[in-house]
C-alpha cells in the first residue's frame, strides 16, 4: 500500500513538472512573440536577446539598487540629471540627442524591463531610441547599467535620468 502511495506522489510530482514547464515555455513564446513585432527588421539573436529568469532577476536587481525607486516607480524629485520629454512635443529625435549628446557610447547594451514579467529583453540603446514610440507603450522600464541611464514611461511623459 505504501509504495502505490509513493508512486502516486510521484507520478503527481512529474506531472506538476512537466505542467511547470509547459507554462514557463507558453510564457517565452509570447515574449519572443513581443520582441518580433517590436523589433521586426533585426536579426534575433545577434541584436536582441530573451535574458533567462535569473540573469532578469539580476538585471532588475541591479537597477533597484542604481536608481531611486518609491511606490509608483522611479522617485524623480532624488534624481539630480533628468529629463522629461511630454507626449505632446517631437521628443523621439530629442531623446536621441540627449542620450548621444550625454553619452557617447553608441554600442551600449540596454536592458527592457517589465516588473510585472519573467523575462528581461537585452538589445542595443540605438535600436531602442529608433523604436521607442513602440517600447513606450509597453508599460517597462529601459536601463543602460554600463552608461549608468534609464527610462520610464509614465501616462504621457517619457522620463529620462543618469548619473555622471
Amino acid at each position: 500500500m505504501k509504495d502505490k502511495k509513493e508512486r502516486l506522489k510521484e507520478l503527481l510530482a512529474q506531472q506538476n513538472e512537466k505542467r511547470k514547464e509547459a507554462e514557463e515555455q507558453r510564457v517565452y513564446e509570447i515574449v519572443v512573440e513581443e520582441v518580433n513585432e517590436l523589433f521586426p527588421n533585426i536579426r534575433f539573436e545577434e541584436e536582441v536577446a530573451i535574458l533567462s529568469k535569473e540573469a532578469s532577476k539580476k538585471i532588475t536587481d541591479d537597477l533597484f539598487e542604481e536608481f531611486p525607486f518609491c511606490h509608483s516607480g522611479i522617485d524623480w524629485t532624488r534624481m539630480f540629471y533628468k529629463t522629461i520629454f511630454s507626449n505632446f512635443v517631437d521628443y523621439e529625435s530629442a531623446l536621441a540627442e540627449l542620450v548621444m549628446k550625454n553619452h557617447k557610447e553608441h554600442h551600449t547594451y540596454c536592458y527592457i524591463i517589465n516588473l510585472n514579467a519573467q523575462h528581461v529583453i537585452k538589445t542595443k540603446l540605438v535600436n531602442i531610441l529608433h523604436r521607442v514610440e513602440e517600447v513606450r507603450h509597453w508599460d517597462k522600464y529601459i536601463y543602460a547599467p554600463q552608461i549608468q541611464l534609464v527610462m520610464e514611461f509614465s501616462s504621457n511623459d517619457i522620463a529620462v535620468g543618469w548619473k555622471k
